[in-house]
């Protein structure tokens, strides 16, 4: 980081707002016809403008406890999605043009925003086969799901901030950007992987709770604002604590954001090159570059086999699935409670480690909200005293919910 500098608001101008600028272009050219060569001249510049712009500035401005926000800028670049827009062969349509008359340029220009943000193809030709979870709560009234957001904004942000503030609890360096393990190296081993194990559980909620926050966050903001309609913002995900198997996570109760370039610019070729098992460890292949990227994009190193391995291993539970399935009768497939154990059990195995590099990258540290505002920290304080160990009531709150809402769940698998 030490070569790197802080951008100023010229910095931004000249370098970073032309990435975008770039991608908007393409998002024009893609929805009209007789533009490939246009789109594939654009290909090269974007991840050059990108790399020009990540190699050059610093977005912590050498606060290490800020480091994050490198990661968070590399994240929203968005060049795979870019990359599939340049080769794509018919254009993209969205809902709002007629089916009998080609997209105008003014229309194009139009709807590019949309497309930068329709991350699962909403509305648009080109989402055919992603599975969307539908509502249960559906409504064409804006204010009324303006109400609803708000109310989820406001739930997640609590959850996330809650079980952040649980995992920081196991140990003081999680607070620093300088991170940990999470193997306590002075606990006996059984109780060294039971801990390794809790945080690895808190994390997977922290994850799914800071996504749902932000989903509904953004929806806040583009209802209104954008006049997008309710039914463009479903559910992110379709109760991933369901899941009995692994294909059934992965591709339809995890969210679906991201699935669109990943099998694009991974599973379809593999599968070209390889056949059906090809597309699945492509796919799975294109999520783990995905993710190192954005891992090592905090500046602290983190292992990449650690990444690889647990979205690579994904892609060959699912593979082990499918052979499992053709060789045993329809009653016997993977499914019910022993398809959950099954599922959740292959993802701790792998998934420990993701963590554990997370925790040692300092990732635990960065700030959930802006300035570091504590809310479940403020509340716990408003009703404890003070010497009270405000981490230790957290993680009995955190896991005292979560866990018999697990068990719950064990008796509504489908």
């Amino acid at each position: 980081m030490t070569d790197k500098i802080c951008p100023t608001g010229k910095d931004i101008v000249v370098h970073i707002i032309p990435i975008f600028a770039v991608q908007y272009v393409m998002g024009v050219l893609v929805q009209l016809r007789n533009t490939a060569l246009l789109r594939i001249a654009l290909l090269p510049i974007i991840p050059w403008l990108a790399w020009r712009g990540f190699s050059l500035f610093d977005f912590s401005c050498g606060n290490h406890e800020k480091d994050q926000a490198n990661a968070l800028f590399a994240v929203s670049l968005r060049i795979i999605s870019a990359c599939v827009w340049a080769v794509v062969q018919e254009p993209y349509v969205r809902d709002n043009v007629p089916k009998s008359e080609p997209t105008s340029v003014r229309m194009a220009f139009w709807n590019a925003w949309d497309l930068l943000l329709a991350s699962r193809g909403i509305g648009w030709n080109w989402s055919r086969g992603i599975p969307i979870a539908r509502s249960s709560n559906e409504t064409s009234s804006r204010a009324r799901f303006w109400a609803y957001a708000a109310t989820r904004m406001v739930f997640y942000g609590l959850a996330l901030d809650a079980f952040t503030e649980a995992i920081r609890s196991f140990s003081p360096n999680f607070n620093s950007w300088r991170g940990d393990t999470i193997f306590d190296p002075s606990l006996p081993m059984i109780s060294k992987y039971l801990r390794a194990l809790q945080i690895s559980y808190l994390t997977v909620w922290m994850a799914y709770f800071g996504l749902q926050w932000g989903y509904y966050t953004l929806a806040l903001v583009f209802v209104p604002i954008f006049r997008q309609n309710p039914s463009q913002w479903p559910p992110l995900y379709d109760k991933p604590w369901l899941s009995t198997s692994l294909s059934e996570l992965w591709g339809r109760r995890w969210h679906q954001t991201l699935r669109f370039p990943f099998v694009s610019c991974g599973g379809i070729p593999l599968a070209y090159l390889f056949g059906p098992p090809g597309g699945v460890l492509g796919t799975f292949l294109m999520s783990a570059i995905f993710h190192v990227i954005d891992l090592r994009s905090v500046g602290r190193g983190g292992s990449i086999m650690a990444e690889v391995g647990f979205f690579g291993m994904g892609g060959v539970g699912v593979l082990l699935e499918r052979a499992w399935s053709k060789k045993m009768t329809p009653s016997r497939r993977v499914r019910g409670v022993y398809g959950w154990i099954w599922t959740f059990s292959w993802m701790a195995l792998w998934g420990i480690p993701v963590v554990d590099a997370w925790a040692k990258a300092g990732r635990f540290s960065a700030d959930t909200f802006p300035g570091g505002f504590q809310p479940t920290m403020a509340l716990l304080s408003l009703v404890l005293p003070p010497d009270v160990d405000k981490g230790f009531v957290l993680k009995c709150l955190c896991f005292g919910t979560s866990l018999p809402f697990l068990v719950y769940s064990l008796f509504t698998l489908p």
